[in-house]
């Protein structure tokens, strides 16, 4: 059985991020007059109508201060919640910070030492002797 990609444990190191709290919901007529609740940036970006686990891994591509500009805007867009611009900024840099750091695979790029791999030299010889086989194998199949 597999397990779908919504669920899978790719999702997992985006968990402490997603799952901090970010701030408290204000009571109002609209929940009811309940209050007091703590906001996860998984709850604020889904009230948003984003796919928090497709955010957090976006937003870990991107350079720190993209990114943490990115997540204040976000904040600040927040339906029914009141952010000053410092404080939504301030808790987005923190909460950048817990992203992973992702490594990104530079190409390498083709040097000297290539002469020195065992997989050249390999590729060498596999050469040399198909070279060999062709040039001197007829003369002793045919004898």
């Amino acid at each position: 059985m597999t397990v779908r990609p919504d669920y899978s444990l790719s999702h997992a190191r985006y968990t402490p991020f997603l799952f901090t709290a970010v701030g408290t919901e204000k009571a109002g007529p609209e929940n009811g007059g309940k209050g007091g609740e703590e906001i996860t940036v998984l709850t604020a970006l889904s009230r948003m109508g984003v796919d928090p686990w497709r955010e957090a891994a976006r937003l870990a591509e991107l350079p720190r201060e993209e990114a943490a500009e990115a997540l204040a805007a976000s904040f600040l867009n927040l339906p029914d919640a009141h952010w000053a611009e410092g404080d939504a900024s301030g808790a987005a840099m923190r909460l950048v910070e817990m992203l992973p750091k992702l490594r990104r695979r530079v190409p390498a790029a083709i040097g000297p030492w290539l002469f020195l791999t065992w997989r050249f030299w390999i590729g060498v010889a596999l050469v040399l002797a198909l070279i060999g086989l062709h040039t001197w194998g007829d003369r002793f199949v045919l004898g």
